[in-house]
């Protein structure tokens, strides 16, 4: 029973009552709908994306972690040498390169949407990182905090696979 609740029951995401989340500048309201969908109520577009991060990060922190070491081409660093081929793909493509540039490119609209974005994902990090999912603990990592580049990198990574010319 306590390897239950250590191992499944803690990391479940807290879906009922009130969270404080540092950096929100007014009241946000997330509701989630029969199907555990969220819906996010913000007065503001900065505590909108800051609460998706935040959302998306507490339902799907894990794959948002493969996803981005994937489109950094640093997968290696988790899986080990059954990796680096990938990683090396990635890499040759330029996708973290990319990443820079085009987060180079933003413009402060857009910045701001993805800095609000990153902070409510490192929001989750600090207010869970004692109980993170399994999979974190069976490997022994825990994720860095998140950044706009890996948002950024992640998009390009699935822009590309979505245009099926991997192959080539």
């Amino acid at each position: 029973g306590a390897g239950y609740v250590y191992l499944i029951r803690l990391p479940m995401p807290v879906i009922d009552g009130e969270l404080q989340l540092p950096g929100l500048r007014e009241s946000v309201t997330v509701f989630r709908d029969r199907w555990s969908v969220p819906h996010i109520y913000a007065a503001n577009e900065h505590d909108l994306f800051m609460a998706q991060g935040f959302v998306q990060a507490q339902d799907r922190i894990w794959q948002m972690e493969v996803n981005r070491r994937l489109a950094a081409g640093r997968l290696s660093e988790v899986f080990g040498p059954d990796a680096v081929e990938v990683d090396k793909v990635v890499r040759s493509l330029g996708l973290p390169q990319a990443s820079r540039d085009e987060l180079a490119q933003c413009n402060p609209s857009e910045m701001e949407i993805l800095r609000a974005f990153s902070a409510g994902v490192n929001g989750f990090l600090e207010l869970r990182k004692s109980r993170l999912p399994l999979e974190f603990r069976i490997l022994g990592i825990h994720p860095e905090p998140w950044r706009p580049e890996d948002s950024i990198g992640w998009s390009k990574f699935m822009a590309y696979m979505g245009g099926k010319n991997w192959q080539e």
